[in-house]
Order: structure tokens, then C-alpha cells, then sequence
């Protein structure tokens, strides 16, 4: 305090009695005491009847309450005043102030004089506002309008006003007389002479706002003022706003004016800083009061939750003595919660069951880590339960050690997982003997295959398939379609069945029917998907089909050349007629013209016999033998078969016929036409159109070793080495997408090797390819060797 006091510009001495004090305070303006109760009115007498002259005022500090303080007798002792400690330091510095201006008036001019008894009452006005600040409590918008109600009468205003900064802005809280209508304004701070006030923290005093720089004159001119004073409101060391006093004309305050408002601005400061002291202490209250509510209901919330929880909760001391259980624990032990306090496993369990929790509680306390474990602890009758029990440290309100613990009944679990073991078991030996492909995926990931998966994919086992998809093994154009299954059976509805391509390591293409559905797969929900394999029986419908689309051309090629050959026969027949004609009138007609009808009948005539042998081929080549086999002259096939693709030949290559004798083979002439009318039109299509010249297609005919050799080369693009060992595999074709069905050699190759005879190939990229067919030779055959040639076509 004596800091403070030296910090308002007052001298200070110090005494701890009376007796000291009376010669050190000789000459002091104020002697401040403090005390409590009748001892500090003894004090305050002895120092009022003390020599000290000039009599200085006493100011008494009671560190009492309000009812304690011994009122009659500080009158009695002539105390000027009193504060109640403790106080605001704007509380002690207004009351030095008043008291000191009270005892200097008193002592120079009688109180007759008007100036003095104007400050003698503006100082009582305000002990009196002060006393009336405590009388108001802490309701600081009463403390504000009071206090601004009280400086607009002492300093004879028009108007009054309390503005409090907020942000960049300042506000009107308080307002009275002229300036009333201003209540709730809003300000920028740097925009006005009261944000000039806060923002500099300075008192502002205006004489004149016509002729005063600061002021923003068209803004009093519009609310009338002509006089001002402007005083910042502090609190807790910063600024927070300003009161200020206005009067309509100039001249209108002089400095007791403005040290009255600057009283009157200290105690609004003080206030609103007690104010602000208690909103954060009542804050502070109030949190407490949550908190401890909180907290009771917490613990209320704790208990019930436990005790309605199936869980068996416990907590044990470091002796293993339980100091608390829950409800179902101690039904477990059929005993009530209070009885258990204090108990031991050993008094609960058999002893080895004992041991070990008392192991477990030990390792948990030794580690201070949570400790899982599963446990079988019987019940007092005797019934054995599994429990997966969670232990962990804590600390009671004391700081001591406990071991807190969760024990959850697993025993159905465990029956179920027995029970899911044996069936898993079962399950998995059933689908490892299953002829169809088995996998099971989870997740994008391919968990299981069984073996004859394996077998189906090419793979020796799981692992080389690991961390992949089983979409990655299905043919790009087909992992839609397998998609939609896969994402159906996540509905749980009827498996859906859809025909996909399987992709094998060498390349190999496979056709399965793939359906699935949700199971659980070692404990957790997966997709089983089956694979059938039908890629044989895709191949045998493709066959029959392409077979009964054979079957219907031959019937309708028979069908056509029977229709042709009947007027064929009358065409033929008119030739001849007609030959015999121009010779007989040869005599008649001149000789060119003659010539010109002779050239035209022969040509007419070589025509209508190219008819006639295109409908013999088509007939041998159409004729429905089944699987009678019959001797066959192999060079007569190969003319037939040569004059049905003599147009696709004439435009790419030249035809090369290099045919040595050979004997009659067992063999069907119209499917041996049907396997060299295939090789041909491969032959054709394998040089690129329109370089006849450059290109050559040669049909070879020999007799070797016992067996009849034929061999169709061309001079085309080849066969790369890695398609030639698949070149007779159902649906393999070298040609472009769309271009061929992959089934025309495989169909050969099954027709040749049911004569008895085989077919091969040898090719070179860029060079060409040769099929060559070999068949054998009858033992006994009757067939006649016909001379060799080399013609081109």
C-alpha cells in the first residue's frame, strides 16, 4: 500500500503505534489505520486527542465485514472515514483526494465561501455516489447510468454518455438528457473525439468544438454541442471506453469540471473492474458447481452402467484383496457386492485357478501394461465358463496401486466356434474333392483353390496366384459379366450362373459356367465362386453346329446341281445339235461368218462343260457318306476339290499341281474334299491379293513308305513358332477377329486321324507354311497310279 500511495504522489511514514506516530506525524495532511473492530476505534481516539497540529484527517481500513465494524465508536473517535478491506485501489485514491481537498478548504476559506462549498459538495456528491456503487451491488448497466446521471448534475451538463470500445468500434451504452437519442450508436473509433479519448487513453477537454481541430464539427453541429469533456474509462491497466459531459454552448467547463468527471471516470473504472473480477469469479463458481455435478452424475452414470453391464468388472489392491466389484460379478460368485470387499481368489476359486489370476494380476502390476488373456473359471456349482478378461493399472483418489479388470463370457462363443471348426472341416474336405473349380475371394483377394481350381488354371499352387484377383484370370471381355456375379451374391440370393473365359498360364483360353454366394470362409464372410468346365463341350456344340451348317450347304449343293444338271443336259445337247448345223451349212454362209459361229459354239460349249464338272465336285464334295470308308481315288479329290477354289486362286498365286502316282486309300471322298477344300482356301488367304505372279500355291501327290503323302504349300506370311504346336486346337485361328471361327483345322485334324491318317505343319514367318497329310495304303489296293505332272494352273 505504501507503494501505491507513493505512486499518487504522496509522502509516506510509517508507525506500528501511537506512541511512535505522534512525533513522526507531526505535519502530515492524513493518517491512514488499520484495524479490526474496537481495538482500531481505541487507536483512532488516541490519535485524535494527540498534539499533532495542523490536525491531520483519519482514514480508518477495517479488515472486518460490514456487520463487524464498531460504527459508534469510530464516531466516537472523530474518524473522518472508513473503507471495508479489502477495496479497489480507485476507491482508497478518491477517498485520500476528497478527504485532503475537505481538510485544505477547511483550513484556508470558510466553508461561506460558494467555490468551496461547491467542491465540498461535489466531494460529498461523490462519497455519496460511492457509497450508493456498493449500496447498487454488481449490476454494472445500474452502476454506469448512475454514475453518468450523477456527473451530468455535478458538472451541470446537458447531456451524458458511457460509450465502450468494441473491436475497431465504440458503442453508446449509456446515455442521458441531450444525448439520449445517441443510446446504441455505433462509432468507428478513429472516426470521433470519444475514440480519440479511448484509443489515446487522455482526457479531452473541448471549449469550443467550432474552433477545436479534434472535433468533427458537422457531427456537433447536428446534435448541438459546443462544450465537451471527454474522460477514458480504464480497467485492470488497459482502456475499455469513455464518459463524456456535453452543453449545447461554448465555455461552458472549467478544470473543477473536468476533475470532477476524472472522479467520476475512476469510480466507473473501479466498478466495472470489480464487475468484470466477479463475472470471472461467479464464472469460476459456476464451473465448479457443473463440475462437481457433472461429476456426481458421472459417478452415479458409472455405476449404473457397470452394474447393468454383462460384463463381470472388478478391481483388486496389490495384496489381491478386491476393493470393489460390480453387480453380475457378484452374482457370478452368488454373493452381494459389500460381502466380496476384501476377498481373495483363493476364498472365491479352486487353487489352481487361483494361481494363475494371481499370476496374471502380478504380471500386470510388475509391467504396468494391459494384459488380454482368455480364461476357464468355474462358477461355485461347479459349471465350467470361458472368459476373456482385460486387466490394466490404476490409481485410487489415495495414489495407490490397483489392478482393474473386465472379464467377458465367451463360452457360447467358443461352443460356436467348435462347432464351426467341425463344419469347416467338412466343408473344406468336400470342396477339395470336388471335380469342379473352387475359390474363395475376399476383398479383391484370392483366399483358397482347391485342386482341381488348380488343375483348371494350369498353377501349381496358391502361392503363385497370391495377392491377386480372381477377375485377373478371367478374360478382359468376359470380368463384367463375372463382376455381376460376384456382386450377387452379396444380395444372398439365388446363385446366378453366367458362361466366362479363363485365361490359363500358357494363354490357353477356358470356358466355365461361374456362379457364387456368400459364405463363411475360416471365420469371416467371403464369396465362394464355382467353376465348371465346359470348354469340351463348347468345342462339340461348336462342331455340331458348324457341322449341321456343313450338312446343310452339301444338302443344298446337292440340291443345286441336281437342278442344274436337267437343263445342263439340254444345253449340252443343243451345243452338239448346233455344231452339226453350221457344218451342214457351211456351204451357205461366208467363210468368216462361219468361223465367228464355230468360235462362238466352242466357247459356249467349254463354258457349259466347266458347269458340269463345278457340279460333279460339288457332289462328291456334298455326298453323305457317314463313317463308311470306301477306296478313293486321292488325285481325282484333289481336281474336284481344286476346281471349286480355282477363282479364289487365280487372283493371288499361281497354281502349282505336282502329282506323282499313287494308289486308292480307305478314305470318305467328301470329307477328304472337305479337308482339302479347307487347306486350299487357307493356302489362298495366307499370300496377300492381287500378285499372282509373286505368290505360288503347289499341291504335291506322292506315294512314300506304305502311305499316300499330300501336301499343299504356299509362299505366305507363315506361322510364328509359338502358335504352331496350338494350330489344330479348337478355337485357335491365326486370322483376324471376326475373320474365322478357330475351328476349320481342328475339324481336319479330327477327320484325318479318324481315316487313319495324320496332319502336320511346317512353317517359317515370312516364308510360308506346308500342311501335309499322309494316309495309308490298303494292303490289298486295286487302285491304278496315274502319270505325274507339274501344270500351272
Amino acid at each position: 500500500m505504501g507503494q501505491l500511495l507513493s505512486d499518487w504522489g504522496y509522502g509516506v511514514r510509517h508507525a506500528t503505534s501511537v506512541e511512535q506516530a505522534d512525533p513522526r506525524l507531526q505535519g502530515v495532511e492524513g493518517v491512514l489505520v488499520v484495524g479490526t473492530g474496537l481495538a482500531l476505534a481505541e487507536e483512532m481516539a488516541r490519535l485524535r486527542t494527540s498534539e499533532m497540529r495542523p490536525r491531520p484527517f483519519l482514514l480508518a481500513l477495517v479488515t472486518a465485514s460490514a456487520e463487524q465494524v464498531p460504527l459508534d465508536a469510530l464516531l466516537a473517535a472523530a474518524v473522518d472515514d472508513f473503507l471495508l478491506m479489502p477495496f479497489e485501489p480507485a476507491q482508497l485514491q478518491t477517498r485520500l483526494e476528497w478527504l485532503a481537498r475537505r481538510r485544505r478548504i477547511g483550513m484556508q476559506a470558510p466553508l461561506e465561501d460558494p467555490h468551496s462549498r461547491d467542491v465540498h459538495d461535489r466531494l460529498s456528491a461523490i462519497i455519496q455516489t460511492q457509497t450508493e456503487i456498493a449500496n447498487a451491488g454488481l449490476e454494472l448497466e445500474k452502476v454506469m447510468s448512475l454514475i453518468a446521471e450523477r456527473a451530468m448534475r455535478l458538472c451541470g451538463a446537458s447531456g451524458t454518455a458511457v460509450a465502450l470500445a468494441e473491436g475497431d468500434e465504440l458503442v453508446y451504452q449509456v446515455t442521458h438528457g441531450n444525448s439520449m437519442p445517441h443510446r446504441g450508436f455505433r462509432l468507428k473509433l478513429a472516426q470521433s473525439i470519444t475514440g480519440m479519448s479511448i484509443l489515446r487513453g487522455e482526457v479531452l477537454h473541448t471549449r469550443d468544438t467550432e474552433n477545436d481541430p479534434r472535433v468533427n464539427v458537422s457531427a456537433t453541429r447536428t446534435t448541438g454541442i459546443r462544450s465537451m469533456i471527454i474522460v477514458p474509462l480504464r480497467r485492470v491497466g488497459s482502456t475499455v471506453g469513455a464518459i463524456n459531459v456535453s452543453y449545447p454552448e461554448p465555455n461552458a467547463y472549467d478544470d473543477l469540471d473536468v476533475r470532477t468527471l476524472e472522479m467520476m471516470g475512476r469510480l466507473l473504472g473501479a466498478a466495472m473492474s470489480n464487475a468484470a473480477e466477479f463475472e470471472a469469479k461467479q464464472s469460476l463458481v459456476d464451473e465448479l458447481a457443473a463440475t462437481l455435478a457433472a461429476l456426481q452424475q458421472s459417478q452415479d452414470l458409472f455405476h449404473s452402467f457397470m452394474n447393468h453391464s454383462p460384463v463381470l468388472a472388478y478391481m483388486k489392491d496389490e495384496e489381491g484383496r478386491r476393493v470393489w466389484v460390480n453387480e453380475p460379478c457378484a452374482r457370478f460368485y452368488q454373493r452381494d457386492a459389500e460381502s466380496m470387499r476384501g476377498m481373495e481368489d483363493s476364498e472365491l476359486l479352486p487353487p489352481t485357478a487361483a494361481a494363475r489370476l494371481k499370476r496374471e494380476d502380478q504380471t500386470v502390476l510388475t509391467s504396468g501394461q494391459p494384459l488380454q488373456s482368455e480364461q476357464v473359471v468355474p462358477s461355485p456349482d461347479g459349471t465350467q465358463y470361458h472368459w476373456l478378461s482385460h486387466k490394466f493399472t490404476l490409481r485410487d483418489a489415495n495414489g495407490r496401486r490397483l489392478v482393474g479388470g473386465v472379464s467377458i463370457d465367451i463360452t457360447a462363443r467358443k461352443h460356436a466356434e467348435k462347432a464351426l471348426r467341425r463344419s469347416e472341416e467338412s466343408f473344406r474336405a468336400l470342396i477339395e474333392g470336388l471335380p469342379e473349380a473352387i475359390f474363395a475371394h475376399r476383398e479383391g483377394n484370392l483366399l483358397y483353390i482347391n485342386p482341381a481350381g488348380l488343375s483348371f488354371l494350369d498353377q501349381r499352387s496358391l502361392e503363385e496366384l497370391s495377392g491377386r484377383s480372381l477377375l485377373e484370370l478371367i478374360h478382359p471381355d468376359d470380368r463384367g459379366a463375372a463382376a455381376n456375379v460376384l456382386e450377387g451374391s452379396l444380395e444372398q440370393g439365388p446363385a446366378t450362373i453366367r458362361e466366362v473365359r479363363f485365361l490359363r498360364t500358357g494363354g490357353q483360353v477356358m470356358t466355365a459356367e461361374l456362379s457364387a454366394m456368400r459364405l463363411l470362409f475360416d471365420g469371416e464372410p467371403a464369396t465362394v465362386v464355382s467353376a465348371r468346365n465346359i470348354t469340351e463341350r463348347k468345342q462339340m456344340q461348336a462342331r455340331l453346329l458348324l457341322a449341321d451348317r456343313l450338312a446343310s450347304v452339301g444338302t443344298l449343293a446337292a440340291g443345286v446341281a441336281h437342278e442344274i444338271n436337267n437343263p445342263l443336259a439340254f444345253v449340252l445337247s443343243n451345243l452338239g445339235f448346233l455344231e452339226e448345223e453350221c457344218q451342214l451349212l457351211g456351204d451357205l454362209l461366208p467363210e468368216d461368218r462361219l468361223a465367228e459361229l464355230e468360235d462362238v459354239l466352242r466357247e459356249t460349249k467349254q463354258g457349259a462343260e466347266r458347269v458340269r464338272h463345278i457340279v460333279r465336285d460339288l457332289r462328291t464334295l456334298s455326298r453323305d457318306e457317314g463313317e463308311q470308308l470306301s477306296d478313293v481315288d486321292v488325285r481325282a479329290v484333289i481336281e474336284s476339290s481344286l476346281g471349286l477354289v480355282r477363282n479364289e486362286l487365280r487372283h493371288r498365286a499361281r497354281l502349282v499341281k505336282d502329282f506323282e502316282p499313287v494308289p486308292l486309300v480307305r478314305a470318305s471322298e467328301g470329307r477328304l474334299g472337305q479337308v482339302l477344300l479347307n487347306l486350299l482356301i487357307n493356302a489362298a488367304q495366307a499370300v496377300p491379293d492381287g500378285l499372282p505372279g509373286e505368290n505360288e500355291v503347289r499341291v504335291r501327290l506322292r506315294a512314300i513308305a506304305g502311305r499316300v503323302v499330300i501336301e499343299v504349300q504356299d509362299t505366305g506370311c507363315g506361322i510364328a513358332p509359338e502358335l504352331r504346336d496350338r494350330i489344330f486346337d479348337p478355337f485357335f485361328t491365326t486370322k483376324p477377329v471376326g475373320t474365322g471361327t478357330g475351328l476349320g483345322l481342328s475339324i481336319c485334324h479330327g477327320i484325318v486321324t479318324g481315316m487313319g491318317g495324320d496332319i502336320t505343319v511346317e512353317s517359317e514367318v515370312g516364308r510360308g507354311s506346308t500342311f501335309r497329310i499322309t494316309l495309308p495304303i490298303p494292303r490289298a489296293s486295286s487302285g491304278t497310279p496315274g502319270p505325274g505332272n507339274a501344270l500351272p494352273a
